[in-house]
């Protein structure tokens, strides 16, 4: 590991920049930022820093597990039977109530679109796109954090997708739609409408089927707190940065009627355990520590 220059560490932002760019044009113009269409415009951003060949020896095992990942979600929406009350009592139970109606009956207006509305929905349809943001700046920086974190979020969805397997679960809009609970308001359907005119962007994901029922756990909270966690063991001065985007996709989960808070509950208990685990496993096979006194600027010595 070496300090860079300043000219490198210029420019090992610029790749960053421009992936930020990118993904806030492609959220703006509602598309759904899946992981390859991330990895195509983040093989352009290696270009800048001359590691396009490791950021495909790196990614491409990454990208085709996802790919696998995504498959078998889809392929798990074929069960039968469909869970739907556990949930809604289980929140009626914590709170006298369902939150995904009371916040919507305190904050939305169907005829006012207000400022968190759209942060809601932003928020909610970046599910990929900042854990994969998060992923390409631990590699640009420090590939053995980049390397146990891609564990770390593959292990976390493939748990996942066994439980979407053996408990098939109904989210708050469809249980609405449905008439098993009071109706919701369709937030993100506003909110969708409002943005710019939307880009078709080509995507492999476009081919796998859509699981509806796989609610238990939330990875859309799970994510988040996977990051937040790496960032508090690695990086503890930059892990409070991230607690507004957590708390956030929280809030918007559950206001948009996409989870229930038990879900979001179930999904934190996911995302840490397989953390505890694997840095359980770190320390019993005495794996060195990736902790670095100054991570941002540091560079790995292959380079």
């Amino acid at each position: 590991m070496k300090h860079l220059s300043l000219s490198h560490k210029i420019l090992y932002i610029l790749p960053i920049i421009y992936i930020l760019i990118v993904s806030v044009y492609m959220l703006w113009h509602r598309a759904w930022f899946a992981p390859d269409q991330f990895f195509a415009f983040a093989i352009v951003g290696t270009l800048f820093i001359g590691r396009m060949k490791q950021f495909l020896q790196d990614w491409i095992p990454v990208l085709l597990l996802l790919f696998g990942y995504e498959y078998l979600r889809g392929v798990a929406r074929l069960t039968q039977t469909v869970h739907i009350f556990p949930m809604i009592h289980a929140d009626q139970f914590i709170f006298r109530g369902l939150p995904t109606i009371q916040l919507q009956t305190a904050l939305f207006t169907s005829t006012v679109l207000h400022w968190y509305d759209y942060v809601a929905v932003i928020l909610y349809i970046s599910h990929f796109v900042i854990p994969m943001l998060v992923a390409f700046i631990f590699w640009l920086y420090d590939r053995k954090l980049f390397k146990q974190f891609s564990l770390g979020f593959l292990v976390l969805s493939y748990t996942a997708f066994i439980t979407y397997v053996i408990f098939p679960a109904m989210p708050p809009w469809m249980a609405s739609n449905l008439g098993y609970i009071p109706p919701l308001q369709k937030i993100m359907d506003q909110v969708m409408g409002s943005l710019a005119h939307p880009i078709s962007v080509p995507s492999v994901y476009q081919f796998f089927g859509a699981n509806l029922v796989a609610a238990v756990p939330s990875l859309h909270a799970a994510y988040p707190w996977l990051i937040f966690l790496f960032l508090t063991k690695k990086i503890k001065t930059w892990s409070l940065l991230t607690l507004p985007y957590v708390y956030g996709v929280w809030f918007a989960v559950v206001y948009l009627g996409e989870h229930y808070v038990v879900d979001v509950l179930i999904g934190i208990l996911y995302a840490t355990v397989v953390y505890k685990v694997l840095m359980a496993l770190e320390h019993k096979f005495s794996i060195k520590p990736i902790a670095h006194p100054d991570p941002v600027y540091a560079q790995t010595s292959s380079e």
